[in-house]
């Protein structure tokens, strides 16, 4: 079974720029995710990282090979997800 993964070169563009917005917004301005620590929605925070992570793995060039990899870190699942805690953030 072949997953399929993104090669061109916008593709990779957008991961990695994405990536490094959310990062940077997230360290620079985490009461974004939380007004205070004991509000902290972590599920939403660590799909951020997940997508952070797949952002960067694909942003880079990186393609992995084995099936279970190119299914959890797959930029277009990853695009999703980001979209997702978007959506999320911005109704609550």
């Amino acid at each position: 079974m072949t997953i399929p993964y993104p090669k061109a070169r916008w593709t990779q563009a957008l991961s990695l720029i994405s990536a490094i917005i959310i990062s940077v917004v997230l360290t620079a301005y985490p009461r974004l995710i939380a007004e205070s620590i004991h509000e902290v929605d972590h599920g939403l925070f660590t799909l951020f990282m997940w997508a952070i992570s797949a952002g960067f793995i694909h942003g880079v060039g990186f393609e992995p090979k084995a099936t279970i990899w190119r299914l959890a870190f797959n930029p277009i699942i990853a695009w999703l997800i980001i979209v997702y805690g978007l959506v999320e953030y911005l109704i609550h």
